[in-house]
């Protein structure tokens, strides 16, 4: 090979490596997603579902009218067939009435916060 040619490949590979490649650019794996940011669209807690209410209703409210309001409005009660009180539904409908009854403060306070939680449904 001789001079020029040898000169005329290097000036032509030193141009061809400075303007074919891109600056290099460093690749960051991503790190962890910013925890959500919570809104002020709505400050209220989500309403309980049916099914939370119906357990409540079950759990707190049921043994307290099965204590209190033995033997009339429990399955086979006088009162039964009439006002049923395993029947959520008839409790919320007759809910100052049986307020009245309940002298406990305890009882009184669990039956009202289950109608205000249930007024919804």
């Amino acid at each position: 090979m001789s001079w020029p040619l040898r000169g005329g490949v290097a000036a032509l590979a030193l141009v061809l490596s400075g303007c074919a490649s891109k600056p290099a650019t460093r690749s960051v794996p991503p790190g962890p997603s910013p925890a959500p940011v919570a809104t002020a669209e709505d400050p209220r807690p989500p309403a309980p579902s049916s099914e939370a209410r119906a357990d409540t209703f079950a759990v707190s409210v049921r043994p307290i009218l099965e204590r209190r309001c033995t033997p009339c409005h429990v399955p086979g009660g006088r009162m039964y067939d009439r006002l049923p009180f395993d029947n959520p539904d008839v409790v919320r409908s007759h809910l100052d009435g049986i307020l009245r009854r309940l002298k406990d403060d305890a009882e009184r306070g669990a039956v009202t916060s289950w109608a205000a939680s249930s007024s919804g449904s």
